[in-house]
């Protein structure tokens, strides 16, 4: 596992001291889309991702929050 590690660092060494880098491109123009919008996509993949995760559970609560 360590030798996979310094594999991988060294090659992201050379990349980037050969000028080499990834572009970046948006997913949707935002110049078309309004805020609004890309809000709300944000929120539904928030909830997709919520839902995937192993650990999660889901359970309604009874009761009040006053302690006494």
């Amino acid at each position: 596992m360590a030798l996979l590690l310094l594999v991988f660092l060294s090659l992201i060494s050379t990349a980037t001291s050969a000028g080499v880098f990834l572009p970046l491109e948006r997913k949707f123009n935002t110049d078309e889309v309004e805020m609004r919008e890309l809000r709300a996509r944000d929120r539904i993949r928030h909830g997709r991702m919520l839902q995937q995760q192993s650990g999660v559970v889901d359970f309604p609560l009874q009761g009040s929050s006053i302690s006494g």
